[in-house]
């Protein structure tokens, strides 16, 4: 399969893979992964993998490099995505406290709270 890092810590020796699939991210761990582990992939490089999911993750393997930086500004893109998505319209209405139990939230509260100091 391809793939694009999306995100890497050569430190941390742990990467974030974009897989053509479009399925489950993949998530690289450990220079044992990678089919030369003298080269660290970075952010928009394009890679060849092999996927196993194990319980909920889906885990890189034999992670090859096909093309150093195809894709450098990807990271810049896609935080600027997330910081232009538009603001829900949706709110909280309902939501558990620290026991379990149900708390109303927001406008509706403060009306429910006005009808129950009004009926006395």
């Amino acid at each position: 399969m391809i793939g694009v890092i999306v995100w890497s810590s050569e430190a941390r020796e742990k990467a974030v893979i974009w897989c053509e699939d479009q399925a489950s991210l993949a998530y690289l761990q450990g220079r044992i992964s990678l089919a030369d582990p003298m080269r660290w992939p970075e952010p928009g490089d394009l890679v060849e993998l092999e996927c196993e999911t194990i319980g909920a993750l889906r885990h890189a393997r034999q992670v090859a490099l096909l093309s150093e930086q195809s894709c450098p500004e990807l990271p810049r893109l896609l935080g600027q995505q997330a910081e232009s998505r538009p603001e829900t319209h949706l709110k909280l209405v309902v939501s558990r406290d620290e026991t379990g139990e149900a708390a109303e939230c927001g406008q509706h509260a403060v009306a429910r709270a006005a009808r129950i100091s009004a009926a006395g």
